[in-house]
């Protein structure tokens, strides 16, 4: 299937100041697009900001548990570079633990961050993204999780904000058939960022693949924008582990149930 090319304008880039976020800033600027990058630690985007040379850059801190500060960031946006034809909802937050033993507080954190803010982030892009010119595509890319849809134990909450960032990128899909916009979701495995080596202690879970360094998950999710896939998956492990949860379910918990059962 032949994709129609992608509209000229600006990516806007959240959850720049680190990890993916700034993996995909530095890998999109040095293929000459323009990027308005986004994220509530200003010092980050700062640093992120620093190994983009040359390139045409738009930073301001954002908090996604604003309402309005991804809006009223993305008019300034465009404003300094023009259209904003493509996003990459990056932003988001970890945390591990027994379901039942996770503070609501925390919950509340991960749903606020991951599943409302990139629904926030994707309502402030999309007028942007539907001005693309016919004949091109304006992607939509919604960083998930492998958790997003296979869920393991002491990942439950975070996993359950990713199965709605998910569904959300999903349904938007659906709901823009036929339109230049491009909805994808990428649902990669662990990788190595600082907000996953925060953590000295991970699930059992995380035996179950290595974990990637950030440059080769965006590398490969940048490379299958050329593909049609709608779920974005970089390693083979999961997509082994995805085809036995949909193709032989119980075989799937007996595998999970065997990876965590002892740590």
């Amino acid at each position: 299937m032949s994709l129609a090319p992608l509209a000229p304008g600006a990516w806007i880039i959240t959850g720049a100041a680190s990890g993916f976020g700034r993996e995909f800033a530095v890998r999109l600027t040095r293929r000459g697009h323009a990027v308005a990058l986004f994220d509530r630690d200003a010092d980050g985007l700062d640093a992120t900001r620093s190994l983009l040379p040359g390139a045409t850059v738009f930073t301001k801190p954002v908090d996604l548990t604003d309402d309005r500060a991804i809006f009223e960031a993305v008019t300034e946006a465009r404003a300094a570079l023009g259209p904003l034809s493509h996003c990459v909802n990056s932003a988001g937050v970890l945390s591990f633990g027994p379901l039942a033993d996770v503070p609501i507080a925390e919950v509340r954190r991960l749903v606020e961050v991951n599943y409302l803010g990139s629904v926030k982030v994707a309502q402030a892009a999309l007028p942007g993204l539907r001005e693309a010119p016919a004949g091109t595509r304006a992607v939509m890319l919604f960083v998930a999780s492998i958790a997003g849809l296979r869920a393991a134990p002491e990942v439950g909450a975070y996993s359950a904000s990713k199965y709605a960032v998910v569904g959300a990128a999903r349904a938007l899909r659906d709901e823009l058939r036929g339109t230049a916009v491009d909805v994808r979701a990428l649902c990669p495995p662990a990788g190595d960022t600082p907000m996953l080596r925060a953590y000295s202690t991970l699930p059992p879970i995380y035996k179950a693949s290595a974990t990637l360094p950030a440059q080769t998950i965006v590398g490969r999710a940048l490379d299958a924008l050329d593909r049609p896939d709608f779920e974005l998956l970089v390693d083979a492990q999961s997509r082994a582990l995805l085809a036995v949860d949909r193709l032989a379910p119980r075989l799937a918990e007996w595998i999970v149930g065997r990876i965590t059962a002892s740590r």
